[in-house]
């Protein structure tokens, strides 16, 4: 299996008016997206799904990311795939769906998180900006310290 981790792209920041969960992207945040998708076709190719936190800007990042890298436009929605978002739990969903390519949006610091468990590589710290894209590979079951990151792209080499 390939899991793509995405962080979703540039949102508005948090104000009184607005719940964070209700934080849309900002223009430059879809610009961004937009554009890194469109570019990561070149390698990633089709995508079976797009998974993604429930969250407005992720949702908005991931049917950007679905209609740039799907025949036919897949985005799931998962409340497991919010903020502070558990491996394990991703595990789980990801054995369920049985998919080959996966692109997964979610948010910091659990892709970081992600990235340790998957690939064993210990604790450290990542930067991980919005709008970049981690590939992960497992050649057999997906589970703790079995994946090997393959590579990890910001978002400004496309723009």
């Amino acid at each position: 299996m390939n899991l793509y981790l995405i962080r979703h792209s540039i949102a508005e920041n948090i104000t009184i008016d607005k719940k964070d969960y209700d934080r849309e992207l900002t223009e430059e945040g879809i610009f961004v997206i937009n554009k890194s998708s469109k570019a990561w076709k070149k390698y990633i190719g089709n995508v079976d799904a797009v998974l993604s936190s429930p969250l407005k800007r992720a949702i908005q990042t991931a049917e950007i990311i679905s209609s740039n890298l799907q025949d036919s436009q897949n985005v799931i929605k998962d409340n497991n795939l919010g903020t502070g978002s558990k491996t394990s739990d991703l595990i789980d969903l990801l054995i369920s769906l049985e998919y080959k390519n996966v692109v997964v949006v979610g948010h910091q610091p659990d892709l970081s998180y992600h990235i340790n468990n998957f690939c064993g590589t210990g604790s450290f710290n990542l930067a991980f900006p919005p709008a970049s894209l981690a590939k992960i590979e497992f050649e057999n079951r997906i589970k703790y310290g079995n994946g090997r990151l393959i590579y990890f792209i910001p978002p400004i080499i496309h723009i």
